[in-house]
């Protein structure tokens, strides 16, 4: 399947369309086996929910990018895959010391929900607040109070590991994922110079004009390859997990249906 294929949209019927269906659905077995796999230790349940959860969303974004073909360009697709880049270093740190770890995952979200909290009760300040906002100040405070009393809980403004990404991807063994995934990524994530320069802007070929830079926003023709990273990255962190509790967990190996179908079964020939 060329990247010209892309174009159909994933229409459903489509052939592309039938094999990102069976590569998510492949997903979804794949999640329900380690889930399977790894009961959960009620005396520390905070580590399955929190490795658990971060399984799943991972789950969740290989899926989300598989069905928006509109979405495999430069434009789009960094952000989604700097995402997974985010939560496999996350995995693979916590993975290292998981009750522990865990807890200071837990506390740190708490901490930027009573955060947010405590902002929306400032921006209603002294007048009466509506239906609708009442509602929502009780439903976050009673979702925080639910695992830990708000009065109690500390507001950390810091990194929620207390060490940078990086640090976590070096005591991870992930630092060639950091280098050559979550830093190029995040260009684009931050808007940064050399991702606008590249993609959003183009250059006149004036040269009184100095060949200055132009914007643009041009539609790119959608590129398989964003597709298969978003595989791979699962894969990745599913080898990683599976590493760390000693699982052997045969197919439906996603990863490499979806190369076979694309390749004819030929080896992937794309990097990280």
């Amino acid at each position: 399947m060329t990247h010209q294929d892309a174009d159909d949209d994933g229409h459903e019927g489509s052939e592309l369309w039938l094999l990102i269906e069976n590569y998510c659905t492949d997903v979804d077995q794949e999640l329900t086996a380690r889930l399977e796999a790894w009961p959960p230790d009620f005396a520390e349940i905070h580590v399955h929910e929190v490795i658990g959860g971060l399984l799943a969303r991972q789950a969740t974004l290989a899926k989300d990018i598989s069905r928006a073909p509109s979405l495999w360009t430069g434009h789009s697709a960094p952000i989604l895959l700097r995402a997974m880049a985010d939560a496999y270093i996350n995995i693979a740190w916590l993975l290292l010391d998981p009750v522990e770890r865990c807890r200071k995952f837990v506390l740190f979200g708490l901490g930027q929900a009573k955060l947010e909290l405590e902002h929306r009760r400032a921006q209603i300040g002294a007048r009466e607040p509506t239906p609708q906002e009442a509602a929502i100040l009780e439903a976050s405070e009673r979702w925080i109070d639910n695992q830990r009393i708000g009065w109690l809980l500390d507001v950390d403004l810091g990194k929620w590991s207390s060490l940078s990404v990086r640090q976590m991807a070096e005591e991870a063994n992930c630092i060639d994922f950091y280098n050559y995934v979550y830093t190029p990524f995040s260009a684009c994530v931050h808007s940064m110079w050399h991702h606008i320069a590249g993609y959003n802007l183009t250059e006149c070929s004036n040269p009184l004009h100095r060949y200055h830079r132009r914007p643009t926003s041009e539609q790119f023709t959608p590129d398989i390859h964003y597709l298969t990273l978003a595989a791979k990255y699962w894969s990745k962190t599913l080898g990683t997990f599976d590493r760390a509790h000693a699982l052997a967990i045969p197919s439906p190996a996603s990863y490499e249906k979806l190369i076979s179908a694309f390749t004819d079964g030929k080896a992937d020939p794309q990097t990280e």
